[in-house]
């Protein structure tokens, strides 16, 4: 039997309500949700909404009540009722519901042993409740909940988690709890954080977010321990500003150093965007008693279609900030600070860039001829020009002022215009290109008895001409897959120019690796120009899967060939005359999509002995076991092996292990052991740390824990990303 109470505008016919909460499936669905998510839309306007009643029986004369029974079924707008007997008070709009009941809407589902409805604006009141947020595991019990027709909910007594089941592993306990699903914020009064049955905090008041958007307020404390800080503790206030910016104040407090203050300011916009942060840490304790600080401001803005501009500021209060605060071996060993400020510009076939970059040294062993140059500033551009057809012509330009305490200082203009062809058919290809560089100076010194200038104008003029040609042959294996053979050849031919009068601004000689096999200069910037008659030769061959076409095998190996002396060279380096570079072999191998080998060597068949060589592996289970290692060799340099493992012990405990070893110090680098843990409603991770200061070589140890209650937040310090942090290409 069907009534309409209040009806308003159009009937709708019934499709049944949400039968789920009695399902034996529930906690293993409810751990397949989101901890927070999304809302569909604002909370719809029900008191315009006609009310539907469906039951078996229905009494209209009792005592000026409407009284359904037997399966009753309740629906208005987006709320339905389930329940076995209703009665309608029509006089004041009210439905009383004296059994147990099932109640949903588009955000919550409740139920409750009894519970009443105002027809007029849609609210309802329930006592004795079970509850679910609509879309989250968020679910919880309460003595009495009241839900307001604007999306609100008012419990009294309340027991609130993300776990399924009847033991959470966390509840969150309050006198009071209300969940605004329009702002999508959750506030208690009176709470009581229990995890694993013991009480971690208690909250006279506490707010926090139940769904993706953010909100002003307390963020979880944070706290590790490490041997140079002794106890570190932050509660870091997050300011929802507004949609598009933010800002974090982080107080903290280290007891082996003091109090600070951190603070991190974000803003985005169509054009721009811009994140500044900060700490400041007042008279150091271990720091004779001297102000610590750091800063960083990096913007962005596009002013239209190819213009831009960059900003970025880093600076620290003293040479040993990053050896005092810096979390792992790649901070403590950083040298240099850069800052700089650009506009870049470009459109089709051309570039280019004004910038203005600062250095701030670190490291007190680099002597001060040794510290890199400010430029103030740096135009670039480059230009690309068809000619006609595969012809074309291109230009490399750069004007640069240097600027340094020691000398000399001044300006450098480089001028690289080329001409270029490329003639490619099937199976080969090949590009010679013709060019002449111009570099002058205009220099002065601070200080010529230092480093005395001989010429205040010199400069250098030279032709480079390179032929770059390949081959490629292919061919089917019986087993379907498909193997190549790529020869290719680079000549390259630079006359000599005796280069001694000019400075040294920012060249260095670049690392021998395959891709300088097929480079007219073996210096990074234009300070040197080498000469060349050389010929290089390198010979790929690929292994491809003729199913899929992924590439599982390919073999490089290639060497380069010098028919004269390499007599141009940076200051203090003596000329050499090497007939042949060493040779180059390099070897990527996935023998399958969870396994990847790399293998990289570099002999000098001259010496007869390696220069480097690299051997690294990597493996992903599907068990959630991930194992990398790595060993690189340089000679005199580096003699490192890397190992990283995640093991899982348990579908949700996970063993984590690191060790960075260096035989040439015979020394540990870095040492992790720790674990981690997760479900669906919460994770751990506690790591010990021990990593050497790349400086001074001091050890550091550390302990850091991480413990995140989905849907509330974490307490402890961010967690040791085992596979991103200090990561290197093996």
């Amino acid at each position: 039997m069907f009534l309409c109470l209040a009806c308003a505008g159009a009937h709708a016919q019934f499709s049944g309500i949400n039968q789920g909460n009695g399902d034996s499936s529930a906690v293993a669905e409810m751990c397949t949700a989101d901890v927070r998510t999304t809302r569909q839309g604002p909370t719809p306007n029900r008191t315009l909404a006609p009310v539907y009643v469906n039951a078996e029986q229905i009494d209209l004369e009792r005592f000026g009540q409407s009284e359904f029974v037997g399966r009753v079924l309740l629906e208005r707008a987006d709320q339905q009722v389930e329940t076995g007997r209703l009665l309608y008070d029509r006089s004041i709009g009210e439905v009383v519901l004296p059994e147990a009941l099932r109640y949903s809407d588009q955000d919550y589902e409740v139920q409750a042993q009894s519970a009443s409805y105002l027809i007029t604006d849609g609210s309802a009141n329930f006592d004795q409740v079970e509850f679910q947020v609509v879309g989250s595991t968020a679910n919880g019990r309460a003595q009495s909940v009241f839900l307001e027709n604007d999306g609100i909910a008012r419990l009294t007594s309340i027991d609130f988690t993300t776990c399924p089941g009847d033991e959470p592993a966390w509840e969150l306990s309050a006198a009071r709890l209300k969940l605004d699903r329009d702002a999508g914020v959750g506030t208690a009064r009176n709470a009581t954080l229990r995890f694993q049955g013991v009480p971690l905090l208690y909250l006279p008041w506490i707010s926090f977010p139940i769904d993706d958007r953010r909100k002003t307020g307390f963020l979880y404390p944070t706290f590790s321990t490490t041997s140079d800080n002794g106890v570190a503790f932050s509660w870091p206030f997050y300011w929802n500003i507004a949609p598009n910016m933010d800002a974090t104040v982080i107080p903290r407090f280290f007891s082996g150093r003091g109090p600070a203050l951190g603070a991190e300011y974000r803003f985005l916009s169509e054009r721009a965007s811009a994140v500044l942060d900060g700490d400041y840490l007042p008279g150091d304790d271990e720091f004779a008693g001297l102000d610590r600080y750091r800063y960083r401001a990096r913007a962005n803005y596009q002013f239209g279609r190819g213009i831009s501009s960059r900003l970025n500021i880093h600076r620290v209060s003293d040479e040993d900030y990053f050896l005092s605060f810096g979390g792992d071996i790649n901070e403590t060993t950083i040298s240099f600070l850069r800052s700089d400020f650009g506009f870049y510009a470009s459109g089709r076939g051309w570039n280019t860039a004004l910038v203005f970059d600062d250095f701030q040294e670190l490291d007190r062993s680099i002597p001060d001829t040794s510290e890199p140059y400010s430029r103030l500033p740096r135009l670039t551009a480059d230009w690309r020009y068809p000619i006609h057809g595969n012809l074309d012509f291109v230009v490399d330009t750069e004007a640069v002022y240097f600027e340094r305490d020691v000398g000399p200082n001044g300006g450098r203009l480089d001028i690289y215009p080329a001409i270029e062809w490329r003639y490619q058919r099937p199976g080969w290809y090949i590009a010679p290109r013709a060019g002449f560089r111009y570099t002058a100076y205009t220099l002065n010194s601070l200080d010529e008895s230092v480093v005395p200038l001989v010429d205040q104008s010199p400069s250098r003029a030279l032709p480079i001409i390179s032929v770059d040609g390949g081959l490629i042959f292919e061919r089917d294996l019986l087993s379907g897959d498909r193997v190549t053979l790529e020869p290719r050849f680079f000549y390259a031919y630079v006359p000599f120019e005796q280069q001694d009068d000019l400075p040294d601004f920012d060249t260095a000689e670049l690392t021998f690796g395959v891709s300088q096999l097929f480079n007219t200069n073996r210096f990074t910037g234009a300070d040197r120009q080498a000469e060349a008659n050389q010929l290089s030769w390198a010979v790929t061959s690929r292994l491809i899967d003729g199913n899929s076409g992924r590439q599982y095998l390919d073999v490089t190996v290639g060497q380069t060939l010098y028919f004269r002396d390499q007599n141009v060279q940076l200051p203090n380096s003596a000329a050499t005359s090497f007939e042949s570079s060493a040779i180059l072999a390099e070897v990527n191998y996935r023998p399958f999509s969870n396994w990847a080998i790399t293998a990289g060597v570099q002999y000098d068949p001259e010496d007869t002995q390696l220069d480097v060589g690299l051997l690294g592996l990597s493996y992903i289970g599907d068990d959630g076991l991930r194992v990398q290692t790595g060993y690189r060799f340089r000679d005199q340099q580096v003699d490192q092996v890397d190992l990283r493992v995640r093991y899982p012990i348990s579908d949700s405990w996970n063993l984590l292990g690191r060790w960075n070893y260096s035989f040439l110090e015979d020394t540990s680098l870095e040492a992790v052991l720790g674990f981690e843990y997760e479900s669906c409603c919460w994770a751990l991770q506690l790591i010990a740390r021990e990593f050497v200061n790349g400086r001074d070589g001091s050890d550091q140890i550390g302990v850091f824990i991480e413990l995140h209650l989905k849907g509330l937040g974490s307490l402890g310090r961010q967690p040791y990303d085992l596979f991103g942090i200090n990561q290197r290409n093996y």
